[in-house]
């Protein structure tokens, strides 16, 4: 199935059908060798009033990345050590320094943090300024008193790295600041607004961006589909590898030689044993149309 054909029409299909952890894009990402899943449930949160998925916003800044040629100054930390950084104890923290990043290649980090459990926050860290902004898209934010928080956690991030070896920032004097932007106008919007804000970030770096987007539920539900669409249109998928765990070989303990499977409607290949195959069945589907659980 070509999505660059009528993708919008494939996005269509996508969305009405029941959500699966079937591979529907493969991005390109900031870390070389390095590839990004994103599957059909990923793509289906960006519906009208959906939360969307950490894995959805994170495949979304490595896209604009690329198209604002900031892939080697600004680095793009994922959502995760990010929430370390931010919220982690220090056992956590130790395990998360990122040993093999030099932050003096970079002018800035970019992340997303997950807070109170239902909601985004963006994460920016110029350098230099020296300043660190936690963004909330909540219209009823305390951003100064969060961003100061955050630079506080950022110092102390640097000093752990500091004694792993790791000598980039930790002579910079971090503090909090505040960035104006627009906010949120319903209670599900926070993840397309993070993504609005980063980009607004990206393009006008090392400048700091005016955000003058609309979040009204038309700009909203139309940025959505925008997003959805580059995820499709820019997909990189290699038909060497398994729609459903993304490798080439199936994990585990695999056997010497590897089955797969076709399907007949989307022409995506499935290791046998990612879709619980026996070789038998394998046989005996081979011999007549297969469809997989997502054209099914």
């Amino acid at each position: 199935m070509d999505f660059n054909v009528n993708s919008d029409f494939q996005l269509n299909l996508l969305w009405k059908k029941r959500g699966t952890e079937i591979i529907v894009a493969t991005l390109p990402s900031q870390v070389k060798g390095r590839s990004l899943f994103i599957h059909h449930t990923d793509l289906r949160c960006l519906r009208p009033h959906l939360w969307l998925t950490g894995e959805i916003i994170q495949g979304l800044l490595h896209l604009s990345a690329f198209t604002y040629n900031v892939v080697d100054t600004i680095y793009l930390m994922d959502y995760y050590t990010a929430g370390v950084l931010l919220f982690g104890d220090r056992a956590t923290t130790r395990r998360h320094t990122l040993p093999k990043v030099n932050f003096d290649n970079f002018d800035g980090i970019l992340s997303f943090v997950h807070v109170n459990k239902n909601h985004w926050n963006m994460l920016y860290i110029h350098a230099k300024s020296g300043t660190v902004y936690q963004m909330d898209p909540s219209p009823a934010s305390s951003e100064l008193e969060d961003s100061t928080h955050a630079a506080q956690r950022l110092q102390e991030y640097l000093k752990i790295r500091k004694h792993q070896g790791k000598t980039d920032w930790v002579d910079v004097k971090w503090k909090g600041g505040v960035m104006p932007h627009p906010v949120q106008m319903d209670g599900c919007s926070c993840g397309v607004i993070v993504v609005e804000m980063a980009r607004a970030v990206m393009e006008a770096f090392p400048e700091f961006p005016k955000m003058n987007f609309s979040t009204k539920r038309r700009a909203m539900e139309e940025a959505r589909r925008d997003m959805a669409l580059q995820v499709l249109e820019s997909s990189v998928f290699d038909e060497e590898t398994c729609s459903m765990c993304g490798a080439d070989k199936p994990p585990g303990q695999a056997p010497p030689v590897t089955d797969w499977i076709q399907c007949d409607n989307c022409d995506r290949w499935f290791h046998n044993l990612c879709v619980n195959m026996d070789q038998n069945k394998l046989k005996e589907l081979k011999k007549r149309q297969w469809l997989c659980v997502l054209c099914r």
